[in-house]
C-alpha cells in the first residue's frame, strides 16, 4: 500500500510540474496535425512527464516542426522527422504507440 501512495504522489507531482513548464513556455497542452492518413494528437503534458523539451525542439527554438522540417533544402520532411523521432522513441523506452493507426485516426 505504501509503494503504490508513493508512486500515486510522485505521478501527481510530475504531472503538476509538467503543467508548470507549459504555462510557463506557453505552449499549448495538445498540437493536432492533419497529415492525409488522419489526424495525430500530440500531448506535450504527457510527454514532459518522460522527457525534455530538447528532445524533440532540437534547435533550441520553440516553433513549429515545419518551420524547418520540409521548408528548408537538407533537412527531412516533416513526415520522416516525426516518424524517425517518435516512433525511435517509442521502441527505445517501450512505451506509446508505434503502429500506424494507434497515431493517426481519421
Amino acid at each position: 500500500m505504501k509503494k503504490s501512495t508513493t508512486l500515486m504522489m510522485a505521478v501527481t507531482l510530475v504531472t503538476l510540474a509538467a503543467g508548470l513548464v507549459i504555462a510557463e513556455i506557453n505552449v499549448p497542452e495538445k498540437v493536432t496535425f492533419t497529415p492525409r492518413f488522419g489526424t495525430v494528437t500530440f500531448n506535450h503534458a504527457e510527454h514532459l512527464s518522460v522527457g525534455d523539451c530538447i528532445s524533440c525542439h532540437h534547435t533550441g527554438d520553440y516553433v513549429s516542426c515545419s518551420s524547418c522540417h520540409g521548408s528548408q533544402p537538407g533537412i527531412s520532411n516533416a513526415k520522416d522527422a516525426f516518424h524517425a523521432n517518435c516512433i525511435d522513441c517509442h521502441k527505445e523506452a517501450e512505451q506509446g504507440p508505434i503502429g500506424c493507426r494507434a497515431c493517426h485516426v481519421n
